[in-house]
């Protein structure tokens, strides 16, 4: 079926990008970063699991080219209390 968030047809947004890798790392094994990832047991929330929407509402439109997805708490899953836009430095 075909979802109206716009994101993902023909060239797929930066959001869209994020939140299929960080599903890729944690639940995919043949990803080359899963033993850092779904691994370690790191997962992603119900809430964004199945929710390109609920993910894009929750972590808002990336900054700029040099943000990337993070986990403040290195430990924790992917979720709105743990997440946030940022650059390497």
């Amino acid at each position: 079926y075909n979802k109206t968030h716009g994101h993902s047809a023909g060239k797929r947004s930066p959001e869209y990008m994020a939140w299929g890798n960080i599903k890729t790392r944690c639940f995919n094994p043949a990803h080359d970063r899963f033993e850092y990832y779904g691994a370690r047991g790191i997962t992603v929330c119900d809430r964004w699991l199945n929710s390109f929407e609920n993910f894009l509402a929750d972590m808002g439109p990336k900054p700029s080219q040099r943000h990337s997805i993070d986990r403040i708490d290195v430990n924790g899953n992917y979720e709105p209390g743990n997440c946030r836009w940022a650059t390497a430095k």
